[in-house]
């Protein structure tokens, strides 16, 4: 598998664990998404996730839910990144 193949999975396993748990990831066109709970439009309930590395970031994030989900997504993408060898 190349590597543009790894990635595209990792992606869409990506997408799939954060549509599962009841979260939208919206590309944002600037190297990363930005993940909420469905239907949330606060901005202190978002956080984001590098496209390049699938690094979390939720230093503006002041949902607990959606930090709580953060944390469980980080473990979840070092797991794929892990299997994928990306």
């Amino acid at each position: 598998m190349t590597k543009t193949a790894r990635i595209k999975e990792a992606t869409r396993m990506f997408y799939e664990f954060v549509e599962q748990n009841g979260f939208i990831a919206d590309d944002e066109g600037f190297g990363y998404w930005m993940v909420a709970k469905q239907g949330s439009t606060r901005a202190d309930e978002m956080f984001q996730v590098n496209r390049g590395d699938f690094d979390v970031c939720t230093h503006l994030c002041e949902c607990e839910e959606a930090l709580e989900f953060a944390k469980g997504l980080e473990v979840e993408m070092e797991n794929v990144k892990r299997m994928m060898e990306l």
